[in-house]
């Protein structure tokens, strides 16, 4: 089945749910729930992106939407809910809406979100009563399906003194234990459609429990919705070679963990720029030793007394001061004055626009999220709707309604000798609030077919998404398959017309699957071509 067949049918069913509980004394408690999950299949999806507080999400919002909205900084900046909708704000002078605790909606200037820095008691008096902040984008093609939310954030470090800006926290209305339950309520699967989560630098056990918490045993994140991202890897190096290990520990959670340096990324120079750089640094450092001995720490590189440095301290402090501005992360400056002293400027600048990992994280977000958002949220809708066909299937007044229905005729019976108007009065209850046999019958066959339709779509998705991430872990492992089976699995993994003997294929994707190293991509992507072949074989046959 492809995928616009899968989001017909799924709009089909919920419909066809929709006017059956309307017209039911057992379905009518559920309809509301019903219509929303009817206007939620069409409505925007939600991307929330979590992590720990200064982890840099607002920075991936930002570099995510090519435009400078979400706060950023060295301090805990945000300290609120903060959603960025495709619209036009009402005035450039007020463009963001703030939505308070209280329900009421009121449009703010630029200065509003200056006062929402850091963890004063001002700022958090403020941003205690605030539900959240909402931007609109003009124009932007990503906010076009879906809606990007940037949380609070966990594990907040409370400023210096720990303690003593913990017990101020605690006193303005226990923000910061708000602010994580929203952060987990906003990516769990009832919100959010799917999730990006940033480890800052190595994974915690606090980040596992955390993503423990998402995955809520498998039904809320999963891979089919989660995006780890490594950050601040400019800090060290190192973390690269642990990435595989750290993707492997959460593969259940997560579709892969992606290194990436924010600052890098925001503090990599233009060519012209990085060539008048390199030419200082070359210049001004007369050998390898003293640039190296430069570069131990921002102190070093101002020391008056920095050997084989022709630089003067002036030239060296505006050279940082030129580069960036208070919140220059020193690690990021001395990967790219590293890089740029030792290499060609086009391959240093390759090299740190690899490290940033900014673009690669955005092709993946852009096929892993956005180009499958309907199936994104069409996946939630269905798993919803699941939970309300159970709610009615075993709740005790559709257990008992078979038993009242048989009942049904006997009760009325027995008001026949009862005098007027009581006689009328209790035929006319029983009549209108105990159903037919027949119908209640009816009702427990749709029911059961609805369960049966529903996890027949769960199924399609699933096998969908076995082949979207069999497909890319291909394409990340291109050496583990030779120049005709990515040929071969390229349309079968894609859900393009495959033109081949599928019995053979299946045939040898088995043997593939029975003979390759244990849990290695080679053996998972086989078990899928194996999978995928089968399901061919019965649409022909059917």
């Amino acid at each position: 089945m492809t995928e616009n067949n899968i989001l017909i049918q799924t709009q089909a069913l919920i419909d066809e749910v929709c006017s059956h509980f309307e017209g039911t004394s057992w379905g009518k408690p559920h309809w509301k729930e019903l219509k929303t999950l009817q206007n939620e299949l069409t409505s925007s999806c939600v991307l929330a992106v979590a992590g720990k507080v200064k982890a840099g999400k607002s920075f991936l919002i930002n570099s995510l939407l090519g435009v400078d909205l979400a706060m950023t900084g060295c301090t805990e900046t945000t300290a609120t809910i903060n959603v960025f909708k495709a619209g036009k704000p009402i005035s450039s002078d007020t463009p963001v809406l703030c939505q308070w605790l209280d329900g009421t909606k009121e449009w703010k200037p630029k200065s509003f979100l200056d006062s929402l820095q850091g963890t004063g008691e001002t700022t958090l008096e403020i941003a205690s009563k605030i539900d959240k902040l909402i931007f609109y984008v003009e124009g932007n093609p990503l906010l076009e399906d879906v809606t990007i939310v940037d949380t609070p954030g966990i594990g907040a470090d409370v400023g210096d003194e720990g303690d003593a800006h913990q017990i101020q926290t605690d006193a303005y209305f226990k923000l910061r234990n708000r602010h994580q339950e929203d952060t987990k309520s906003l990516a769990k699967s009832d919100s959010a459609d799917a999730v990006i989560y940033l480890f800052n630098t190595v994974p915690t056990e606090t980040d596992k429990d955390f993503i423990t918490l998402l995955n809520d045993n498998g039904k809320g994140l999963t891979a089919l919705n989660g995006i780890g991202v490594l950050s601040k890897i400019d800090k060290d190096l190192s973390l690269l070679k642990n990435v595989d290990k750290y993707s492997q520990s959460f593969e259940n959670e997560l579709f892969t963990i992606i290194p990436v340096s924010a600052a890098i990324k925001k503090y990599l120079p233009e060519k012209e720029r990085a060539i008048e750089l390199q030419q200082e640094l070359r210049s001004g450092f007369d050998s390898h030793e003293g640039f190296n001995l430069s570069m131990d720490d921002e102190t070093s590189f101002l020391d008056n007394d920095l050997p084989d440095c022709s630089l003067s301290v002036e030239r060296r402090k505006e050279m940082l001061k030129s580069f960036a501005k208070s919140d220059l992360s020193w690690s990021a400056f001395k990967m790219i004055a590293t890089e740029l002293y030792y290499n060609d400027v086009d391959e240093a600048l390759r090299k740190l626009s690899e490290y940033a990992g900014i673009e690669r994280l955005r092709r993946l977000i852009d096929e892993h999220f956005f180009d499958r958002s309907r199936l994104l949220r069409c996946n939630k809708v269905l798993s919803n709707l699941m939970k309300v066909i159970s709610q009615v299937q075993y709740s005790s007044f559709f257990i008992d309604a078979e038993y009242f229905a048989r009942m049904k005729q006997a009760c009325l019976e027995k008001c026949t000798p009862l005098e007027e108007p009581y006689r009328t009065m209790l035929s006319q209850l029983v009549g209108q609030h105990v159903d037919d046999l027949e119908a209640v019958k009816a009702a427990k066959d749709n029911i059961l077919s609805y369960r049966y339709r529903i996890e027949q779509l769960q199924s399609e998705l699933a096998d969908i998404n076995d082949c979207y991430i069999a497909y890319q872990k291909m394409m990340a492992s291109k050496d583990s398959f030779s120049d005709e089976e990515r040929v071969e699995l390229t349309p079968l993994l894609t859900a393009k017309a495959v033109q081949t003997d599928y019995r053979q294929r299946q045939k040898y994707w088995t043997a593939i699957a029975n003979t390759s190293v244990p849990n290695s991509i080679r053996q998972m992507v086989a078990i899928v071509a194996k999978t995928r072949y089968n399901n061919l074989l019965n649409e022909k046959e059917q």
